[in-house]
């Protein structure tokens, strides 16, 4: 299990992670709660083959070019929505039962389902399609993350996530005080850790390879396969 006071706990630890830490506890309040509650558990037991069968129960997305769906900024960032569902269901649900449960669950209807509802309302007719193919390649690329989740995760590598690293601490994974970016480029909490002590390092996973499964790309498998055998290496030596 990772709590949000772990987190914390571990992030929190330099000026600028105070400083946004802070700025973000003192806005949405109902955000704040939620967050700092969650726990993740299910998450970190996901495995590579459930990611794959939920991103071939997907719908291929398409454009999101109205601009009011584009620039949409409800309270509750997607990461929480989908580590909500997770953790609630226990499990990675695919794409009609992640819908389903939005719109079911009390918690993630507000979250999710009642703020798009309502800018819907506001756009009109064409928002609707457009927010939905936002929605599904927003679950799409949570499926990617999770999918190198799952496969460190099976080379025995104790790789954690939760949404509060994730939004207000910019790490998207890390394991020990090693920091990961699942998702390429450049790290977005190098920044703000760039001066803890004792000091977090950051790594690039070097995936360049993409798999087409249903209509997601997924990393590669061989060359996660060999970045988790890279990282044991170094917080492993023998």
């Amino acid at each position: 299990m990772t709590t949000a006071m772990e987190v914390r706990r571990l992030f929190n630890v330099t000026q600028e992670t105070r400083f946004h830490f802070n700025h973000w506890y003192s806005r949405r309040k109902h955000v704040v709660a939620h967050v700092m509650a969650h726990e993740s558990v299910a998450v970190h037991r996901i495995t590579a083959d459930e990611v794959e069968a939920a991103c071939r129960s997907a719908p291929r997305p398409g454009p999101t070019d109205v601009p009011e769906i584009r620039d949409w900024r409800p309270d509750f960032a997607f990461t929480h929505v989908a580590h909500h569902v997770v953790e609630a269901l226990g499990r990675l649900p695919g794409w009609p039962e992640f819908r389903e449960f939005c719109e079911a669950d009390e918690q993630a209807r507000g979250m999710l389902w009642t703020p798009a509802r309502e800018v819907i309302a506001e756009v009109g007719p064409e928002g609707r399609a457009a927010l939905r193919n936002r929605v599904v390649s927003d679950f799409l690329g949570f499926l990617r993350d999770v999918y190198v989740l799952a496969v460190l995760r099976g080379h025995g590598l104790d790789v954690r996530v939760h949404p509060l690293a994730d939004t207000v601490f910019k790490v998207d994974a890390w394991v020990e005080r090693l920091i990961l970016n699942p998702r390429g480029g450049g790290q977005r909490s190098a920044d703000l850790l760039v001066h803890a002590m004792p000091p977090f390092f950051f790594t690039d996973l070097g995936v360049t390879e993409f798999t087409q499964v249903g209509p997601a790309l997924l990393p590669s498998r061989g060359q996660l396969d060999r970045a988790a055998r890279r990282l044991r290496d170094v917080l492993h030596p023998e």
